[in-house]
This record gives C-alpha cells, sequence and structure tokens, in this order.
C-alpha cells in the first residue's frame, strides 16, 4: 500500500480542501470589495473610492441590476429586494477572498491540535452510527513496539481482537492474531478515522438491520412471547 499523502487537513476531506487551497491561491490577490453605484454592483480587488468614483487594481465581476430569477419563492420580489440580494451575493463574492484562506488556516490549526494530542493519545472510541437503539462502538487504537506510530481500526476486544481491512481483494474485519501486527497497523492517525467512520456507518446500519429482524420475530403471530 502506497503511503497516505501529507497534508495539513483532514484525511477524509483532504483531496477536496487541497483542491479549494489551490483554487484561492490562484484567484486575484489582495482584499475584494464591492462598488454599490446604485444601478450597479461590481466586486473589485483593491477597491479605493475617489469621491467621484473609484479606483482598483483589477475588476473581479460585474453583477446584472435585473439578474435572472426563476426561484419560486421570489416572485413577489420587487426591484429593491431583487438589488438588495445582488449586494448580499456580492459581499460574499468579495469576503470569499479571504474568507477563504482563513478557514483554511483554521482547519490546519484544529487538525495540528489533534495531531498534537495524538502524541499522547494510546486509542480513540468510535460509536457506532445506529439508529434503533443499543450501543456498541470500535476503536482507533495505536500500534504496538515498531508499529507505535501506525494506527487501526480494531474491534475493541480484549482477546481475539479483529482489525478492519481496507483492501479491495479482503474487505472486512479479519484476526489480527491470524495477518499479524503490519497488516493492520498501517495507517495514519487521520486515515484511521476517517476509516473508523466509514466502519461506524457500515456496523451501524447492520446493527439496525438485527434490531429490526428481531422485532419483527418478536412480533410475529405464533411465536411464544410476541406481541398480542
Amino acid at each position: 500500500m502506497s503511503p497516505e499523502p501529507t497534508t495539513p487537513f483532514p484525511a477524509r476531506h483532504a483531496a477536496y480542501l487541497v483542491e479549494v487551497d489551490a483554487r484561492q491561491a490562484a484567484a486575484t490577490d489582495g482584499v475584494w470589495g464591492v462598488y454599490d453605484q446604485d444601478t450597479l454592483v461590481e466586486v473589485v480587488a483593491g477597491l479605493q473610492e475617489t469621491g467621484t468614483g473609484y479606483r482598483c487594481t483589477r475588476q473581479i465581476a460585474r453583477l446584472d441590476e435585473d439578474p435572472i430569477d426563476n426561484i419560486e419563492g421570489h416572485s413577489d420580489w420587487d426591484a429593491d429586494r431583487d438589488y438588495q440580494q445582488l449586494l448580499n451575493d456580492a459581499a460574499f463574492m468579495a469576503h470569499a477572498r479571504t474568507d477563504v484562506p482563513r478557514l483554511l488556516a483554521i482547519i490546519t490549526e484544529q487538525q495540528q491540535r489533534l495531531a498534537d494530542l495524538t502524541v499522547k493519545v494510546r486509542e480513540f472510541r468510535i460509536p457506532l452510527r445506529n439508529t434503533l437503539g443499543g450501543y456498541s462502538e470500535l476503536t482507533v487504537e495505536r500500534g504496538p513496539g515498531p508499529f507505535d506510530a501506525l494506527w487501526a481500526v480494531t474491534d475493541g476486544a480484549p482477546r481475539q481482537k479483529r482489525f478492519w481491512h481496507d483492501s479491495a481483494a479482503a474487505p472486512g474485519w479479519h484476526y489480527l492474531s491470524e495477518a499479524g501486527p503490519a497488516h493492520a497497523y498501517r495507517h495514519t492517525v487521520q486515515g484511521a478515522l476517517a476509516l473508523a467512520d466509514e466502519v461506524a456507518a457500515l456496523e451501524g446500519a447492520l446493527l439496525d438491520n438485527e434490531i429490526i429482524k428481531a422485532r419483527t420475530q418478536q412480533a410475529a403471530p405464533g411465536i411464544p412471547g410476541s406481541a398480542r
């Protein structure tokens, strides 16, 4: 298995956030602003109002004062409401230039805090995502000895422990004692947590199906103890 790519973002969303980061880095630099002429709305970079107009380093977008709007809920809007929506959309566009980098920085900061925390943590317990009652969980745990920097998704059993193998050839639970630690402990903590979230959804659905099956059998007529 090839090493998981290293990014400052959570593994589950890393590919998407890397794309977002690339798009924001390629966009026109600087602070964007909104220039409102009452009949025309423009989003520009480096806005400087002069008193008789404005100067900018680059025009980003010009929004139509009479936009096409086929949203059913807007059928009763008048010209003032339409124009206010232009201003709202322009403000969103302009602030995105600084909002997106700041949000990416917040995600990176939180990811670093998680990384710092996991230096001291040996395991995480992840509840199954079932909805019909009962409680069960799986474990994301750090490997022993030479695998101390790697993680696995396990069932947390004290004996006959199983780990979740995500290979295309043999996905699912495997006994650790049979496969060996090298096959189990092979994820970064971010990768293991992302995998655990997927497994928690799968196992939660199975648990719900078992509950539905048990309730159906209990309610079936002619079975002792069934509902009457």
